[in-house]
């Protein structure tokens, strides 16, 4: 294993859902892949008073109750857990930090080592603040010699592109830039990843990806779930804010960045960034014709909510770039709850270019079409003409589509390769800074202006609101 040594995990909020449902079980797996130091030690902090043997407990509970169809034995359960160990605290008290650090030199004591620390935020954003400055006036992010500290934090990172930025130079009077992995877990997943090799490992695709042949890019993410008990997250963030500002916006960076010069993190970042950086500000005057709001209809009658609630749980934008290549090429991207189905997916529209022979009142013809499906699986498919059998001339589209096969080693949690890259100091798939602050420049003036738009009521089940932007 690359550039790893004894290492201690700290989970900020490590009672909480995220810990229960993704980061506990994604360090078992990495546990049982042996993925993990020889020597480590994982330390949750929350607010519940618990002994060590407590938690383990609930650790093991968490695990059966969320990870229902795991192969680990009880075996492999029971010795993960006794790497597990826990101190009771508040994120607002530094007593609690200071309990931290006794509890992580503890360690470090009785195994004679200087370990590695990690320390994941699975917190609410407003916490941040503090938990940064706390941790390094305690000296808990203390990086002994020959030892690194990493602060992993969740998305999202600022409510705008003024709390970013503040957030952003606080952590650069804090910790230097290598330290900081700001998570966007969407980058983390195995579809997500291989958008780089069907892009650039293939020649057909090479050639024509650009606004000469390009007509336009849909970015979707539909989940047919609601907010349930996410609501108190979810009411004053809304749809844009959790999911367009940072999984969809990476996914049309993606698909739209210039190849790297090499296949490291620098340069992908580096190609990213030059993409959300030529993102162009949608004028308030277009607005009408570029962004749409919607809410679906039972959201107001959840007990957290209010019964005015301008929250939106749909949204759609018509974004463009100021890069060459896509000159005017409209990127649809949409994303919402409660809609008809489930599934995250890029669809790439070619122009049509049947001329000749091919133009004639019978040829009717449609320009070919990529869908890259991100979930619920990993599919490819390909929309082409062909000759209608028969006699005569005339041409039909058909649909050539494959599965990509799961092997043993799929990662299963997007987040086990998020902690794995984070241990191995691989900061490939988490977002510089400069992503994120250019991600926020467009956002933030939509934002600005996003309460004076019309909600667009829809009902649970359906595409989402009647009227649509998207072409």
């Amino acid at each position: 294993m690359p550039n790893i040594s004894a290492t201690q995990i700290i989970i900020l909020g490590g009672g909480g859902d995220l810990s229960q449902r993704k980061l506990l079980p994604a360090l078992l797996d990495l546990f049982t892949r042996k993925k993990l130091p020889e020597t480590f030690n994982i330390i949750g902090l929350a607010r519940t008073p618990r002994t060590d043997e407590q938690y383990r407990q609930f650790v093991a509970e968490a695990i059966e109750a969320h990870c229902t169809n795991h192969n680990h034995t009880l075996q492999n359960v029971m010795d993960f857990c006794e790497h597990v160990s826990y101190v009771q605290g508040s994120f607002d008290d530094i007593e609690s930090y200071h309990r931290l650090n006794e509890a992580i030199s503890n360690f470090d004591s009785t195994n004679s080592i200087a370990c590695n620390r990690l320390f994941y935020l699975a917190v609410p954003p407003k916490h941040y603040h503090q938990i940064f400055s706390d941790l390094k006036t305690t000296g808990a992010a203390d990086e002994s010699h020959g030892s690194w500290t990493h602060i992993l934090v969740e998305k999202p990172f600022g409510r705008d592109l003024e709390t970013a930025q503040t957030l952003d130079t606080q952590l650069a009077s804090l910790y230097r830039e290598d330290q900081i992995f700001r998570i966007d877990h969407y980058l983390a997943k195995e579809a997500v990843q291989n958008i780089l090799s069907f892009r650039f490992a293939n020649t057909l695709l090479k050639v024509p990806w650009n606004k000469d042949s390009i007509e336009s890019v849909h970015i979707n993410m539909s989940e047919t779930i609601d907010v349930g008990h996410r609501a108190n997250f979810y009411e004053g963030v809304g749809a844009l804010r959790d999911v367009g500002q940072n999984h969809i916006l990476q996914l049309l960076a993606l698909v739209a960045m210039r190849e790297p010069d090499n296949f490291n993190t620098d340069s992908i970042r580096e190609a990213r960034c030059e993409v959300l950086q030529a993102l162009k500000e949608i004028p308030t005057d277009e607005f009408e014709a570029s962004v749409l709001r919607g809410q679906y209809e039972d959201y107001q009658k959840n007990d957290i909510v209010a019964d005015d609630s301008q929250t939106e749980t749909y949204f759609e934008l018509k974004a463009e770039l100021d890069l060459s290549e896509w000159k005017g090429v409209p990127f649809y991207l949409s994303a919402g709850k409660a809609l008809d189905k489930e599934e995250v997916s890029i669809v790439v529209k070619f122009l049509d270019i049947c001329s000749g022979m091919f133009v004639t009142n019978t040829c009717l013809s449609v320009g070919n079409k990529i869908t890259l499906t991100i979930s619920p699986e990993q599919t490819i498919a390909i929309t082409f003409n062909t000759k209608t059998p028969g006699l005569g001339f005339n041409l039909e589209s058909q649909t050539l589509s494959f599965t990509c096969e799961k092997g043993d080693l799929d990662i299963k949690n997007a987040y086990e390769k998020v902690l794995y890259d984070s241990i191995i100091g691989d900061q490939t798939l988490f977002t510089h800074t400069k992503e994120v602050l250019a991600a926020w420049k467009f956002i933030t003036p939509i934002i600005e202006e996003w309460d004076k738009l019309p909600l667009h009521q829809y009902k649970k089940g359906t595409k989402g609101p009647a009227k649509s932007i998207i072409k």
